[in-house]
């Protein structure tokens, strides 16, 4: 297998555990961390985060996706776990997610030119703000990777618990930059592409956030952070606001996707360029009311201790 040099690949790894949390008041809902996952013997195909059977993930943290790994084609499955060099956070038994490209030198390949790979988990309902957050970094194709030097993009999709629809869409897309050497951060609601948002460069490491301030409305936020201390080198607050697609709201709110769109729309030919990520969470807050009910709930107590005294 080849020797990955960008990020360097350090341990290939399969999951091994993954916190998903019922829904609690006031509480974070981790759908991926890198601190719930631990080195394997290698690379296998067919034991990514995406595959059942004995060999597979257990259901609790297994994720759903479209191209499973087919054993008589040898496509599919192009999601690895891995610690990359300069990306993943301490300690060394973390990794993280890569999707897309990576791979295509040793013909690993997708079996459709529209990967997707998501987690569902129960929606939120009476919460007056709830937060999406995603620390990732995406690799531009690399000319050792030859003839697969195409720029695809990657999308973190914000879908209801029935992942049939789309609440807000964030693509990272190549080829209408600004600047050379990137990518651009742009949202989709209603399936349409909105105007670009902010430009990236590759290789940067950053983190987002997607804040639904209402049961419609969307802020996003993003920052570049220094991948050994997590500090912000840039930050980036409420760089675009709007409303989720028409039909749906923050209640409807139950599924993080990832998808990896080629864009040569040929499967045999994808781009080389892939997406690190270490960390994907939901946040929710509880309304107004919620908190108010809560604060006339201890009062009682506070109230029936005393008597009881």
């Amino acid at each position: 297998m080849k020797k990955y040099t960008r990020p360097q690949i350090i341990g290939l790894l399969s999951v091994t555990g993954l916190m998903f949390l019922l829904p609690q008041m006031a509480s974070a809902q981790t759908n991926f961390t890198t601190e719930n996952f631990n080195t394997n013997a290698g690379y296998v195909r067919g034991i990514g985060i995406i595959s059942p059977g004995p060999q597979g993930q257990p259901a609790p943290i297994r994720w759903q996706g479209n191209d499973p790994y087919n054993a008589g084609t040898g496509l599919g499955e192009t999601d690895l776990v891995a610690r990359a060099a300069g990306y993943t956070p301490l300690p060394l038994a973390n990794s993280s997610l890569l999707q897309g490209g990576l791979g295509v030198a040793d013909s690993i390949f997708p079996g459709t030119n529209n990967v997707q790979i998501w987690k569902s988990f129960p929606s939120y309902t009476n919460y007056g703000f709830i937060a999406f957050q995603a620390e990732w970094s995406i690799i531009g194709s690399s000319a050792q990777q030859a003839p697969y030097t195409n720029q695809d993009t990657f999308s973190f999709d914000l879908r209801n618990v029935a992942n049939t629809a789309s609440l807000l869409k964030l693509q990272f897309t190549p080829g209408i930059n600004i600047q050379t050497n990137s990518y651009t951060l742009q949202s989709v609601v209603n399936g349409t592409a909105g105007a670009p948002i902010i430009d990236l460069g590759y290789g940067g490491l950053f983190t987002t956030e997607v804040a639904i301030t209402s049961a419609t409305n969307y802020s996003i936020s993003i920052a570049r952070i220094n991948p050994e201390t997590r500090a912000v080198i840039t930050n980036y607050a409420d760089i675009a606001s709007g409303t989720l697609s028409t039909g749906l709201s923050a209640n409807d709110f139950g599924t993080i996707g990832l998808d990896w769109e080629l864009t040569s729309t040929n499967a045999a030919d994808p781009g080389s360029n892939y997406i690190i990520v270490n960390d994907i969470q939901v946040v929710p807050e509880p309304s107004t009311y919620a908190l108010l009910a809560l604060s006339g709930i201890a009062g009682v107590l506070l109230v029936l201790r005393r008597r009881r005294a």
